[in-house]
């Protein structure tokens, strides 16, 4: 069932004149196409007000990551490589059970309340870390770092993907061009925020006391997300009143995790999302491993480790902020999806010749930095730029387990290749980095064909006719 889109014109028809047409019309490489009766005409108060609010709710989401993040880091460099192939092996299987979890979520529960049981779980998992790092004995608090290091991994996906999910559902691909980067920065902002507190506090909280904070900044963030749900339900009642429709677009797509992998499988466009993703993830595993091992190796202590991780985050974040305010808005605009989805697989194939023979603390450093800005900046905003030319069940069940099962796949896979091909084959990062150009070559090639596929979506759908045209 659906509801009226908050943005739409008064004027317009009711969504659920049409819901039954618009929400099955095929494209034609098998992709369930947006509804064709989502207007662009917007109140522009309504408009400014839901980006204040959805900026405020990321703020808080990243500022809480970028505390814990750090921790992760630091006890995958203590781990090695080879703690890393298990905890992202670990991490992966986790993921196959919290996919179906949060399925069953999104079926039962409408999309305010979605968003308030899945943030009360992440506050309430911190204050358990906390807990079992303070009072627990030596074997618990290191089974609860480990259980910690794939929880953060888990954090990060679904509650990004839960944000991003609703971003895309409430905005259409022109507004999305527009206003995603906008977004995106006010969460840099608050990362950077987190990043800034990490390197200062680091030396003088104790690892359970710091969990507390975005224990804290949680709640904060989930405030403005209520926000942001009455400024939408407000401005649904004013449509379905105005157009004679139902308000019920809150309640989220119907249908199981099954069907989410079946739209993927028919659909050419979905997989090349997936194609492009794992790219991406493999590559950043790559990276990261690297890191790890260069870290652990020429840094001693646990807590210069951190603060090391701390200021690595904090200098992404500025360089990110300057991406998504000043680079990704240009991008998208002037040179398109194809050209934004390039810079990636650009950077990181720069990254790795310049490690296959400089494999120093400072060039991997400087390859991190660049490769996340470029990723959170750039990417992400153009990532979810494709999700607005598909359906809503598309966005809510296929995407996120594209969000968690393939990108978490993709690291699993990315992790057991490196440490095999490091451990067993006794490789160098130097040879695999210079083994891995050419498949970037042809990764920056398929992300350069996903843009071309979004902007022939985006054309039907903004030539399509609607319904309140053809009835007129």
């Amino acid at each position: 069932m659906t509801r009226p889109n908050p943005y739409r014109s008064p004027s317009t028809p009711s969504a659920d004149s049409s819901a039954a047409a618009a929400s099955t019309e095929m494209s034609g490489d098998g992709t369930q196409s947006a509804p064709a009766n989502r207007n662009a005409t917007i109140s522009p108060l309504t408009e400014r007000r839901v980006v204040w609010w959805a900026t405020g709710w990321f703020f808080f989401a990243l500022l809480s990551y970028s505390i814990v993040r750090p921790i992760r880091e630091t006890l995958g460099a203590i781990g090695g490589t080879r703690q890393l192939q298990g905890l992202m092996l670990v991490t992966f299987a986790v993921m196959l059970i919290a996919v179906p979890t949060y399925s069953a979520l999104v079926n039962r529960l409408s999309r305010r309340w979605l968003v308030r049981v899945v943030i009360h779980f992440f506050t309430a998992s911190l204050i358990l870390f906390s807990l079992a790092q303070r009072l627990g004995s030596p074997p618990i608090q290191v089974w609860s770092a480990r259980a910690f290091f794939v929880w953060v991994n888990v954090f990060a996906l679904v509650n990004t993907s839960m944000f991003w999910s609703v971003l895309a559902d409430l905005f259409q691909s022109d507004q999305a061009k527009r206003l995603f980067g906008r977004i995106a920065a006010g969460g840099t902002v608050g990362a950077i925020a987190g990043s800034l507190l990490t390197s200062q506090i680091a030396t003088l909280l104790s690892t359970p006391n710091l969990l507390l904070i975005p224990a804290v900044t949680l709640q904060v963030g989930l405030w403005f997300a209520w926000r942001l749900e009455r400024v939408v339900s407000r401005t649904d009642e004013l449509s379905a009143d105005q157009s004679g429709g139902s308000n019920r677009r809150d309640r989220l797509p119907v249908g199981g995790l099954w069907q989410g992998i079946t739209q993927v499988l028919r659909s050419p466009y979905l997989l090349s999302i997936c194609l492009f993703l794992f790219f991406v993830q493999a590559a950043g595993t790559q990276l990261y491993f690297q890191q790890a091992d260069i870290v652990g190796r020429t840094v001693e202590s646990d807590d210069t480790k951190l603060q090391v991780f701390a200021y690595i985050d904090l200098s992404t974040q500025v360089l990110t902020l300057f991406a998504q305010g000043v680079l990704s808005g240009f991008l998208l605009k002037r040179c398109g999806v194809s050209v934004a989805l390039m810079v990636l697989p650009a950077v990181y194939f720069l990254s790795f010749a310049a490690l296959s023979s400089h494999a120093t603390l400072l060039v991997v450093a400087i390859a991190m930095v660049i490769a996340r800005a470029t990723a959170y900046g750039i990417t992400v905003p153009s990532r979810e730029v494709l999700f607005t030319v598909v359906s809503r069940e598309d966005k809510y069940k296929s995407k996120n387990f594209i969000d968690t099962v393939v990108l978490r796949g993709g690291d699993a896979t990315a992790g057991q290749i490196l440490g095999s091909l490091k451990n067993f084959a006794s490789l160098t990062f130097a040879t695999v980095n210079l083994c891995s150009l050419p498949v970037i070559a042809i990764w920056m090639f398929a992300a350069y064909r996903l843009g071309l596929r979004q902007k022939r979506l985006a054309d039907q759908i903004s030539s399509t006719p609607r319904s309140g045209e053809q009835a007129g």
